[in-house]
């Protein structure tokens, strides 16, 4: 069995999701949109939705036994307060978002 890194990246406009083989070359790949589930790209449960597909999808194309590493890249910028439970506190903070200095400190 050839082992797999996955990388997860959670963008502005949708989940994508890679498999890629020690030689770099890609075993498998995915993606869904964020508006397939829900008009609101700001909603944290939107996210997490469009990465569950992602990853149903290359799951099924690959062994998952083969995964032996995980990364998860999103947005730049952009910050989510959670609680302990990593339930949100408040809707996030987006890295294009315009406001004032002040009103993020």
């Amino acid at each position: 069995m050839v082992p797999l890194a996955v990388g997860i990246d959670i963008g502005t406009s949708g989940s994508r999701a890679v498999a890629m083989r020690p030689d770099f070359s890609i075993a498998a790949s995915a993606a869904a949109p964020l508006d397939r589930f829900g008009a609101n790209g700001r909603d944290p449960a939107v996210w997490w939705a469009a990465v569950e597909a992602t990853l149903q999808e290359l799951l099924s194309q690959i062994d998952r036994d083969a995964v032996r590493a995980i990364a998860v890249d999103g947005t730049s910028g952009t910050l989510l307060p959670i609680d302990s439970a990593g339930r949100p506190l408040a809707e996030p903070l987006m890295y294009n978002d315009k406001v004032p200095d002040a009103a993020i400190l």
